[in-house]
């Protein structure tokens, strides 16, 4: 082998080992990402799940208010107990399905 096959193949070497390295390097932030990604997506639910149960409360509370309200409010009141016995009824009915 002459000395410019070797050093040929001694540079071939060297780029394979740089790509390895590289490979690994990207493998690596591969995995980091993802793993970011996986927290964020947890953290997505955990927000959603706060979401809806402070919809639910606002809810509750608005009924309660409207109940408590006066007569001119009563109206209101009972539109939305209206609302939420056809939420329960669209419920009951799935059950039965």
């Amino acid at each position: 082998m002459s000395v410019d096959q070797a050093e040929i193949l001694e540079g071939i070497r060297e780029r394979i080992n740089s790509v390895k390295i590289r490979l690994q390097e990207q493998n690596d932030e591969n995995l980091q990402l993802r793993q970011k990604t996986e927290d964020l997506q947890q953290e997505v639910q955990q927000k959603q799940s706060k979401i809806d149960e402070l919809e639910h409360k606002n809810q509750q509370l608005m009924l309660a208010k409207s109940i408590m309200a006066d007569s001119e409010d009563s109206h209101d009141a009972r539109i939305r107990i209206n609302r939420i016995v056809r939420e329960i009824d669209k419920c009951i009915a799935l059950l039965n399905r």
